[in-house]
């Protein structure tokens, strides 16, 4: 499988809440990026699926509210390897919120590889 990741990621995990057109749902994160986020669920949205997301990231005091859009969903880790969930690529988030992000997740990956997303 080919890597599309650009930007570093933090695993870490906290409550998502998000919105579709049709529903209000709750889940948690399993990473996060500047460019986007995954969040762990056993019925994920569909593909290019609009979603409004906010979210606390541990330890700050910042209310991130942005809508993004489902580019990857895996419902059933009995079929792959990779976790059940969806990869939501954030659409709207403003810079300052984008910094934070990365500021966060540099502080919080370990030694080691960097993850991308």
């Amino acid at each position: 499988m080919e890597e599309h990741r650009q930007d570093l990621r933090g695993e870490v995990a906290f409550e998502v809440h998000y919105r579709s057109a049709q529903e209000f749902l709750s889940a948690y994160s399993a990473n996060i990026s500047g460019g986007g986020i995954f969040i762990r669920t056993h019925e994920p949205l569909p593909l290019n699926h609009t979603v409004r997301m906010r979210f606390t990231l541990p330890g700050l005091n910042h209310q991130f509210d942005c809508h993004g859009i489902v580019v990857w969903a895996n419902p059933s880790p009995t079929m792959s390897f990779l976790p059940a969930g969806m990869g939501i690529k954030f659409m709207d988030l403003a810079g300052e919120a984008r910094k934070l992000i990365e500021e966060f997740v540099s502080k919080n990956t370990g030694p080691g590889v960097p993850h991308r997303t």
